[in-house]
């Protein structure tokens, strides 16, 4: 897939090797960038990829956060 094009939803959840309710979920909590055309949505691969790799840091960085703070808790 190229990643200037825009792509399906199908597209998506193949690549990430993930459900299309998965991907659905994504669009619902604004996780992840999309174009919708009607009913349709569409994605660009590379902002797909900038927006989860953002949540992924983001995450490490709230675990780090919180074991610094509670060094005995459990992530």
């Amino acid at each position: 897939m190229t990643e200037n094009k825009y792509v399906t939803i199908n597209d998506i959840a193949e690549h990430y090797t993930v459900s299309i309710s998965t991907v659905r979920a994504w669009i619902r909590t604004n996780t992840i960038p999309y174009l919708q055309v009607g009913k349709t949505f569409r994605f660009k691969l590379s902002e797909v990829d900038a927006a989860l790799r953002d949540v992924r840091t983001k995450k490490i960085d709230d675990d780090v956060e919180a074991l610094v703070d509670n060094p005995d808790q459990d992530i």
